[in-house]
């Protein structure tokens, strides 16, 4: 198992620089020989870097003799996205992205080979997870948790009851970003989830008005969620299913209420790359059902295709997004809304934060 190397932007703009001229990269690999029967995949990185390794990377090379290089991108891959395009340095052939980051690598300028793969028989894809650039295997909730050691007698079941502050009183968590807070909010304020899009931002607004002050922690960090749950500091927080479950493997006494979005992180191909077809064979085996199983008994994150669940035991089914019992009280997150409004909305977002809801 090689180890994750990580690229940051100016490791990236210095290699791209050395490509354009016909210097070799030895900062850009980790350490296995390149060639023609080798891809490198970017991913997150990290403990999810090395899940995929196991379940995707090593079986893929084993299955394929393809070797499987990886990677860590940034947080935001964008930049280097477009960057390994941009300058032809070729040096990724797969990366890791969510559909947000699709729609802002195909606005203005296409950055995404066409993956060539369509539904396969073996194939039980939820909603969102196959677009002709893009396939997602990995989904995360958008949820909400409380501590069980406070609401003993009656517990919350929806958003409705996260705003409701009389009858359930105490200390809350939001995170300090609009995507997934409105959402929330506007399905407390009685907005069905088929009916969320396009999201009504005044009414949004207007509904976290009346929480504000109840808002103990705005997190930025599913590390800081996951914290934040597992001490007590808050009492109920919105949260990534795969952070409060890990506050829940921690100990902690937390119960996550099934309600609200999901997301999935997924892969796409850089344009150009010169491994276009090893790079589709790579996500054509990624939409198999047990190599998605494999991933998520490690990862606690659903898999795309339903058809994982026929080799994830029943125990650990119970607390991924996409089991049929869970996912049924949950939207996908419309990608094409936030790639068009994320900016305009994150910008009053944080005006609201600083200014008290006072414009």
């Amino acid at each position: 198992m090689s180890a994750i190397t990580t690229i940051t932007r100016r490791k990236l703009l210095k290699a791209a620089g050395a490509a354009a001229s016909g210097i070799a990269l030895p900062a850009v690999w980790s350490g296995r020989a390149s060639g023609a029967e080798q891809i490198t995949v970017a991913d997150v990185g990290g403990a999810p870097g090395q899940a995929l390794r196991t379940a995707f990377y090593d079986p893929f090379e084993k299955a394929s003799g393809i070797r499987v290089e990886g990677v860590a991108h940034e947080s935001d891959p964008v930049t280097q996205f477009r960057l390994v395009v941009d300058t032809g340095s070729k040096i990724w052939d797969v990366c890791m992205v969510t559909p947000d980051d699709v729609a802002r690598l195909t606005s203005d300028k296409n950055y995404l080979e066409p993956l060539d793969i369509s539904k396969g028989p073996d194939d039980d894809l939820i909603p969102g997870a196959l677009m002709p650039n893009w396939f997602g295997f990995s989904a995360y909730g958008i949820v909400m948790a409380y501590r069980t050691d406070v609401y003993k007698k009656e517990a919350p079941t929806g958003w409705a009851d996260f705003w409701d502050t009389a009858r359930f009183p105490g200390r809350r968590g939001l995170y300090r970003n609009p995507k997934g807070v409105m959402e929330s909010a506007l399905l407390a304020d009685g907005v069905a989830p088929k009916d969320l899009y396009p999201l009504d931002i005044d009414r949004a607004f207007a509904k976290l008005d009346k929480l504000r002050s109840d808002v103990a922690v705005w997190w930025t960090s599913g590390a800081q969620n996951t914290q934040i749950l597992q001490s007590g500091e808050v009492d109920m927080a919105d949260t990534w299913s795969a952070r409060a479950f890990a506050a829940i493997d921690g100990g902690a006494p937390v119960n996550i209420v099934w309600k609200g979005l999901y997301s999935i992180d997924g892969w796409s191909i850089p344009l150009g790359t010169s491994k276009l077809k090893q790079a589709r064979d790579f996500i054509k085996f990624c939409m198999q059902p047990e190599r998605q199983a494999a991933y998520s008994s490690i990862v606690a994150n659903g898999p795309s295709n339903l058809k994982a669940y026929k080799f994830i035991a029943p125990e650990r089914a119970k607390i991924l997004p996409t089991l049929p019992d869970n996912l049924a009280g949950l939207t996908v997150r419309d990608y094409a809304y936030w790639g068009k409004n994320y900016a305009a909305v994150s910008d009053r977002f944080q005006e609201w934060l600083l200014t008290g809801g006072k414009r």
